[in-house]
């Protein structure tokens, strides 16, 4: 006897939730072409839901073509059926391919995996491990000189140091975790929050953990890793209307 095979439960990170509400508020008209968006604070309210979600969430709109996200100024509703709206969504994402882990989540996972994996590589790294990660920080000056968005250096270092750990498994997560970066909402969260200020603030970070591990300092460089994520997580957590 056969059965009727049931249907797969879709999985949706909450952001993902919150911008098909938002999605269907547009398409109905509330919030109409050209109309700006309730602040974040207020979307958070109404939804009952945290900031930091609402924020993904509009940022997976603009990548989209729905709105039009302008730190400082707020978020345009856009015309779905106009030629750039088209043309933005059709080139980066659709609903269906939004990438499973938001930008904030996978700082907050970095922030847990990569402090302890910096602490180990302190522990371990040998003098050919410190001599990479010295010729990354290097690369990640010249990549930043170069252009700010460019990260080969920057995943160079992070990856050098999960390789000093010794620890294959950690080695592969934070790869994993790397590669999380190279989505289109990722990619517009670093073009609206980072300034120059936060790339010399970066590489001052970097230099600071490079120095820990040659030192052989574990609790040095636990907390210089943890000082540099938190400080990105706090930039990408900056409202996109200021004072909101």
């Amino acid at each position: 006897m056969s059965h009727q095979r049931l249907p797969p439960i879709e999985t949706k990170r909450l952001y993902q939730h919150i911008a098909g509400v938002l999605r269907e508020s547009m398409d109905s008209g509330r919030f109409g072409i050209g109309s700006y968006l309730p602040p974040e604070r207020e979307l958070a309210d109404q939804l009952g839901v945290s900031r930091a979600s609402v924020r993904e969430a509009l940022i997976a709109l603009e990548v989209q073509g729905r709105v039009s996200v302008r730190v400082g100024a707020g978020v345009q509703v856009l015309d779905a059926s106009a030629p750039k709206a088209a043309a933005a969504g059709a080139a980066v994402v659709t609903p269906a391919d939004e990438p499973p882990v938001g930008p904030l989540e996978l700082l907050e996972a970095r922030l847990v995996v990569e402090t302890e994996t910096a602490a180990l590589a302190a522990r371990h790294a040998t003098a050919q491990d410190v001599q990479a990660l010295q010729r990354s920080l290097d690369q990640m000056v010249q990549d930043h000189a170069r252009n700010p968005l460019l990260h080969d250096g920057d995943r160079a270092f992070h990856l050098g140091i999960a390789r000093a750990s010794g620890n294959a498994a950690l080695l592969f997560i934070v790869t994993t975790l790397w590669d999380q970066r190279y989505t289109p909402m990722q990619e517009r969260m670093e073009t609206l929050f980072t300034t120059p200020g936060l790339h010399v603030a970066a590489v001052d970070d970097h230099r600071r953990v490079l120095e820990a591990i040659a030192a052989h300092d574990p609790a040095a460089a636990r907390q210089a890793m943890r000082r540099h994520l938190a400080t990105v997580r706090k930039t990408f957590s900056r409202a996109i209307v200021a004072g909101r």
